[in-house]
């Protein structure tokens, strides 16, 4: 399966529908402040804290300051997400997975735009066909594809589909 295939297919939709767009910095420099505090705050009552206490605020501390210049640094150079400027939300990648038998119906829905269709079929637990999609929480967005598995590779089923606004 091939996510940049739907990425670039979203992208490239006339008056920017989708835009590549990196998440806040905001979260990741909290946790480093407040990774820092605790750090500092063990530092200042050092005395006045036993033992247990330190090293607790030692290891939540640095937990929080690791955790924090991770996110931080997976943010920084990252290639960024799809973004649905007109929900004012980012997309979330699904894969739904269902039986051999299910082809042609699950190819029509796609090809169709049936979008709540194939969330109301039964899921399989083998991925013998699969409709990888991105979706905006409230369901105006959906961009998606299906694939076969077959000799040990997914092969496309139906071309990209994007079903925007109201006719979902």
């Amino acid at each position: 399966m091939d996510k940049t295939k739907i990425c670039e297919a979203m992208y490239a939709l006339p008056g920017a529908v989708v835009i590549r767009r990196r998440k806040s910095f905001l979260m990741p420099v909290l946790l480093v402040a407040a990774g820092i505090a605790l750090l500092i705050l063990n530092r200042s009552f050092r005395a006045d804290l036993s033992n247990d206490l330190r090293s607790a605020i030692v290891f939540v501390g640095a937990s929080l300051l690791l955790a924090g210049v991770a996110v931080l640094f997976a943010r920084l150079f990252s290639a960024g997400n799809p973004y649905y400027p007109a929900g004012r939300c980012y997309l979330r990648y699904e894969e739904l997975f269902f039986e051999i038998y299910e082809k042609t119906a699950v190819a029509r829905c796609v090809e169709e735009g049936g979008f709540r269709e194939l969330l109301g079929k039964p899921q399989a637990r083998v991925p013998a066909v699969t409709v990888s999609m991105y979706r905006s929480p409230d369901d105006r967005f959906v961009a998606m594809q299906a694939f076969e598995y077959a000799d040990l590779e997914y092969k496309p089923l139906t071309q990209v589909r994007i079903v925007d606004g109201t006719s979902v």
